[in-house]
């Protein structure tokens, strides 16, 4: 404030000034006044917006991330129908899926009903041919999941995009680990019965007691009874 101002705003408050304040003295420091108020508010407006952008972006990131979440249990579950893990696995009150061998083992051999053996045999080819190309794999779930969700890849920020992505190689992992885990525990509980009961295996050639060659045996008869591959 100059010197002017403050003599001004002394004879405004009735102090005593140099002189009688003058109409362009009180107008100046007026303007300075309303200026000042002005500042702040528009300081405080800016700060409102920029919240507001803020909880906005929040906002849709949050609705993005809801539909795209949906949209990845739909098409995972598509795929789960699409490798017959639904038909053979079980779904617990807790909500987790469990396979029970026992009921396609009878006698060290394996007793597939032909509804079971479809849902190994197309289920199996259907995931040794989808796991074989694990690039193309992931870009057809990709599609599928923006598809479902109705976003494009533009329409994702680039967290958006980043956890997407992490989301989808831990759901394609999880359900080849599944697919692979139904063909395997079928060998697993061969290897375990030709064990307990040796006489089981007497028509299996080559069938010795070591580790190797039993599993070598099981995974071969699971692959040779199904027509479908074993997953790696």
């Amino acid at each position: 404030m100059t010197e002017a101002d403050r003599n001004a705003l002394a004879r405004l408050l009735g102090g005593k000034g140099s002189a009688r304040a003058t109409t362009d003295d009180l107008q100046g420091l007026l303007l300075q006044v309303v200026f000042a108020l002005l500042m702040i508010f528009m300081i405080a407006y800016f700060i409102f917006v920029d919240q507001q952008k803020k909880e906005r972006v929040e906002e849709v990131m949050a609705l993005n991330r809801q539909k795209l979440t949906l949209a990845i249990d739909k098409v995972a579950e598509d795929h789960r129908i699409r490798y017959g893990l639904n038909a053979l696995m079980t779904q617990g009150t807790d909500g987790k899926r469990t396979f029970e061998p026992d009921e396609f083992v009878k006698g060290g051999r394996l007793a597939l009903a032909p509804a079971a053996k479809a849902a190994f045999s197309q289920g199996g080819q259907a995931a040794f041919a989808d796991y074989a190309d694990a690039a193309k794999l992931a870009a057809t779930w990709r599609s599928d999941v923006l598809a479902e969700a109705a976003l494009s890849a533009a329409d994702l920020s680039s967290e958006e995009t980043a956890w997407l992505d992490k989301a989808l190689e831990t759901e394609i992992e999880n359900l080849r680990l599944d697919a692979r885990g139904v063909q395997r525990a079928l060998a697993a509980r061969l290897q375990k019965q030709w064990v307990e009961n040796p006489e089981t295996f007497k028509d299996v050639t080559d069938v010795g007691e070591i580790a190797d060659l039993l599993k070598s045996k099981s995974l071969k008869l699971v692959t040779e009874e199904t027509g479908a591959e074993v997953l790696p």
